[in-house]
């Protein structure tokens, strides 16, 4: 059992980091909240996250035996489900925002600014980006500090705008409860709260340090040829209240949500493998 809940506990963390911050596709003018997730990239985001999830399966040290590898293939079916999630998501953050907000939201998605930071950010999404984003993300962010502390401070304020650690914390561990309680019960040997809370932060040591590298190195790279005059009025955009409102609502409804499809992936996956719930 300890051998099986450690990577998959931070499987269920990385899923959080994997989701970036500011998705982006062509902007288009929107006035619902489905419009507003389809202007900013939201939907492709979503469609990422499935294939994500997998990415970080395959890439965990050693290999699985068969039969685990099976239950997790097993368990991965319709888990993740892009269709899904954007509805749940949406009926959650459905009269949270007022016309107001979700015309402010579209005008920003709409106009140059907006469309130049989908543009970098679609670029930085792609199969082929990742590993660069991973590699020259961290080198440039290692260099800003002396290099340009004002464009670092302002990538910091950037995170800070839309609480990307804190949130990004809350939702890793979230996931990461609900999957281990169902795996946990799935096996016939649930816990109490508090043990499995104690449980899961041992296993989760660093996330919030992880969480933050990863962000700024994110932004680091998809920025870096973004002038100071526009990276400033895309951080206003973030600290607006039309801007820090969206954010908060979607964070929280994908929070939520992901963690559901989390509890379900754990209970699902201690199944295949021949448990039954308690």
């Amino acid at each position: 059992m300890p051998s099986l809940v450690s990577p998959l506990t931070r499987m269920a963390l990385v899923l959080y980091c994997l989701v970036p911050l500011f998705a982006g596709t062509a902007a288009a003018q929107a006035q619902t909240i489905s419009e507003i997730n389809k202007a900013n990239g939201f939907h492709e985001m979503l469609m990422g996250i499935g294939p994500g999830f997998t990415a970080a399966v395959k890439s965990a040290p050693g290999t699985p035996p068969r039969k685990v590898q099976d239950a997790l293939a097993a368990a991965m079916e319709g888990a993740f489900d892009p269709e899904k999630m954007e509805a749940a998501i949406e009926a959650r953050m459905a009269d949270k925002l007022s016309a107001r907000d979700l015309s402010e939201l579209a005008s920003f998605y709409a106009s140059p600014l907006g469309k130049q930071v989908t543009a970098l950010e679609i670029q930085a999404s792609s199969p082929q980006a990742r590993e660069a984003k991973k590699i020259e993300g961290a080198k440039i962010l290692g260099e800003l500090p002396t290099r340009d502390p004002a464009r670092f401070a302002l990538y910091r304020k950037m995170m800070d705008d839309i609480s990307a650690v804190d949130t990004g914390e809350a939702v890793g561990l979230n996931m990461g409860y609900a999957m281990l309680s169902e795996m946990l019960g799935a096996a016939g040997k649930p816990l109490p709260d508090d043990q499995v809370m104690a449980l899961l932060r041992k296993q989760t040591d660093g996330l919030r340090r992880d969480i933050d590298n990863d962000a700024m190195e994110a932004a680091a790279y998809i920025y870096r040829d973004m002038s100071m005059a526009d990276l400033k009025l895309y951080e206003a955009f973030l600290a607006s209240p039309a801007g820090s409102r969206y954010y908060d609502q979607m964070q929280v409804a994908l929070g939520a949500v992901m963690t559901d499809e989390a509890r379900s992936f754990g209970h699902r996956f201690f199944v295949a493998l021949g448990y039954r719930k308690a």
